[in-house]
């Protein structure tokens, strides 16, 4: 699963997952009904995997946040992640950009505006109120 830009959605799972939760709630699921899909349907998928463990816990905080149906333990999960810089791995860059031209000093820019996103949905997630019934 690749990560294109630094975007909290820019990222093969991200916006994988955001596809689903739509999806979900096109059909009339509620927000906690999406969530139970996608924990059922994703944890799998990252299970083993530290940086895509976090990726799927801040895209899913960010996505109940645009709902307005923030899980308490979602939420904490997406906060020990982005404070432990769990998912920046993944924007670290290939291994091969060494060896080509262009794209070399790309990594830490891109690291750079990972955590700076990150940084805004943390702050965002500490201000909102959890929503008692949310998952």
């Amino acid at each position: 699963m690749d990560a294109w830009q630094a975007g909290i959605f820019d990222d093969d799972l991200a916006a994988d997952m955001r596809a689903d939760w739509e999806a979900e709630l096109a059909t009339g699921s509620s927000p906690a009904t999406a969530t139970r899909r996608l924990v059922e349907d994703w944890t799998d998928e990252v299970a083993g995997s530290r940086p895509l463990t976090a990726s799927f816990w801040i895209a899913l905080a960010a996505l109940q946040l645009q709902a307005q149906a923030l899980d308490a333990d979602v939420r904490d999960r997406a906060i020990r992640a982005i404070s432990r810089g769990d998912d920046l791995e993944r924007w670290m860059g290939d291994p091969f950009d060494d060896l080509a031209l262009e794209g070399v000093d790309d990594a830490p820019d891109e690291i750079a505006e990972r955590r700076h996103a990150t940084a805004a949905l943390r702050a965002r997630l500490l201000q909102a109120a959890p929503v008692a019934d949310a998952a």
